[in-house]
């Protein structure tokens, strides 16, 4: 027996949409149709989901029916499973990723120069096919470098475009993934940071890109956005407008180390170099503020000894944000600054 939502078809699409974001839709069996209700299988049920699915649509019926009644969903393979069944040697031999970025409606996959140029075009072809609503698929040919943080890219399927929309939290943002840094990994970051911002801070990103921490940090009293980047201040620029906060953010294309202003939150995210913007930092803080320092490191041991040699001030939290090498980690501390 399978669980099924009934539904007018009316509220179909609505109720289900609701269920595949919130990884309630059994997708081992199609929707039903008959006469004017559908039926929508669940893998789940409890009262708190019946209550949660009850605030989209009241009176929703849930239903138990055979599943020979309904009919099962054929399983299209993913990009994932596509990799492993072709590429398994490739993949142990640390020359093709299992992982990759989607950024709006484009994928950026992680291929060695290694892998002839004609596999990497039909891994692309692959990516565009299996991977939903993407248009565009690059591969990274470099790390992150320069002062503009940005890596080369190659064009592997698709159509050729490197602006997107990208959406996380509840806002929106223009990304150019080949002119400004932006990490999709980064985006549970941010809804942290998020939720603790206060309505009477003034915050410091002092290193903004196209403004992601800066637009997640929107219930703040105000915003200083700083970057060096003048491609990634035009997309915060717009950015900005996209999100309506005119009046909050303020955007600042300069060096950092040159900007005299003063906040209570100061965000690091340049964590390859932040050790070097510490003097800055204290320097911007307010007594009694906090910062967010972001950094690379097997452990926390030395990011809390820079800032305890440099003032007085108590660790928050401290976290692992997500993996950089085999060996170390992209790492942030919450600090306050006594």
């Amino acid at each position: 027996m399978v669980i099924c939502c009934k539904v007018n078809v009316k509220e179909g699409e609505k109720i289900r949409r609701f269920l595949l974001d919130n990884k309630l839709l059994n997708k081992d069996y199609k929707l039903k149709k008959e006469d004017d209700y559908l039926y929508i299988p669940l893998t789940n049920l409890n009262e708190d989901i019946k209550k949660d699915i009850n605030k989209i649509k009241n009176k929703i019926e849930f239903v138990e029916v055979n599943d020979k009644w309904l009919k099962k969903a054929h399983k299209k393979i993913n990009f994932r499973e596509y990799l492993i069944k072709n590429f398994k040697k490739e993949i142990d031999a640390g020359l093709i990723a299992l992982s990759y970025d989607v950024i709006g409606d484009i994928v950026i996959t992680q291929i060695s120069d290694e892998i002839n140029e004609d596999i990497r075009k039909k891994i692309g072809k692959s990516a565009l096919e299996l991977i939903p609503s993407i248009k565009t698929v690059f591969r990274r040919k470099s790390r992150i470098k320069g002062e503009f943080r940005i890596r080369e890219l190659e064009f592997l399927a698709g159509e050729y475009k490197t602006l997107t929309l990208y959406k996380e939290n509840g806002y929106r943002l223009w990304v150019d993934v080949e002119k400004a840094y932006f990490s999709p990994r980064l985006g549970w970051e941010r809804k942290r940071i998020m939720e603790k911002v206060k309505f009477d801070d003034i915050v410091v990103d002092m290193f903004c890109g196209v403004g992601p921490f800066s637009i997640a940090c929107k219930n703040a009293k105000k915003i200083y956005a700083i970057d060096i980047n003048p491609h990634a201040i035009e997309l915060l620029k717009k950015n900005i407008i996209l999100n309506k906060l005119q009046n909050k953010v303020i955007p600042i294309l300069e060096d950092v180390r040159k900007v005299n202003i003063k906040g209570n939150r100061v965000i690091m995210n340049l964590p390859k170099y932040s050790h070097l913007f510490v003097d800055k930092a204290l320097n911007i803080v307010e007594e009694g503020g906090i910062i967010h320092y972001y950094t690379i490191g097997k452990d926390f041991k030395d990011a809390i000894k820079l800032f305890k040699s440099k003032c007085n001030c108590e660790i928050l939290e401290k976290r692992i944000v997500k993996s950089y090498s085999p060996r170390e980690y992209v790492l942030v501390l919450d600090i306050m600054v006594k």
